[in-house]
């Protein structure tokens, strides 16, 4: 009988993966997917022709761009695909089940990110340079699960995938134009933690990497649980 149970357990858990990953893999994701593997290979093709030593802070840069474009499209037209589609009508119409839908699906999301920034790190370290996999990629899905969580609440607020993609893509380009001013300061969330700004000794640059880690953690949190919070206010989505 409890073996029965756990079979019975496991077939819904994989029916509801099973079922998310093909709501996220809807629509337009998978041209987001074909130009985050299209610019990786481009990219990384480049660098193995480049005459210059390719280091570590290189595969970064390449590894969050690739990572920012497979979550901006389930992150920030993932509601408005659910009001399109009346799936949210549904997901309203069953008390205290709503957020656990969506907080399964974004942890899909991202747990499908860090898998493919595996798969990609993998590939740069054994034919551009090498370093290590899953520490390069677990420092690559810290600003990609920032973006994401904040793409996720505000897509709850504006209620509109393309209106938020603007707020996003201007908050980019933004944090983009700053990147320079910011280059050694604790709140630069594109902060890439394998280079050492000239002039600054290993310790100090260590305790700015820890600080932007925590400080973004923090916002990751706060993001995730105000975002959920917005989804309690059913009249909005109607």
């Amino acid at each position: 009988m409890k073996q029965n149970k756990i079979v019975s357990l496991w077939n819904l858990i994989y029916r509801m993966i099973l079922y998310n990953f093909r709501i996220i893999f809807a629509n337009k994701f998978i041209w987001f997917f074909v130009a985050s593997v299209g610019i990786f290979v481009l990219l990384s093709i480049i660098y193995v022709f480049n005459e210059n030593n390719t280091k570590m802070e290189d595969m970064y840069g390449i590894l969050l761009f690739s990572g920012i474009l497979i979550v901006f499209y389930p992150t920030v037209f993932g509601i408005q695909n659910d009001q399109d589609s009346r799936t949210i009508e549904i997901l309203f119409g069953i008390p205290n089940y709503r957020y656990k839908v969506w907080l399964v699906r974004i942890s899909l999301i991202f747990l499908l990110a860090f898998l493919i920034m595996i798969l990609f790190a993998s590939i740069a370290s054994a034919v551009i340079v090498k370093f290590g996999i899953f520490k390069m990629a677990g420092q690559v899905m810290v600003p990609v699960l920032l973006l994401g969580t904040m793409a996720f609440m505000l897509s709850a607020v504006v209620r509109n995938g393309n209106g938020t993609a603007v707020i996003m893509i201007v908050f980019g380009l933004i944090f983009m134009i700053l990147a320079d001013p910011l280059e050694r300061s604790k709140w630069n969330m594109f902060l890439n933690p394998f280079t050492t700004p000239s002039g600054m000794s290993d310790l100090a640059w260590r305790a700015i990497t820890t600080d932007n880690r925590i400080i973004i953690g923090v916002a990751i949190v706060i993001f995730m649980l105000g975002a959920l919070y917005l989804l309690q206010k059913r009249e909005k989505f109607m």
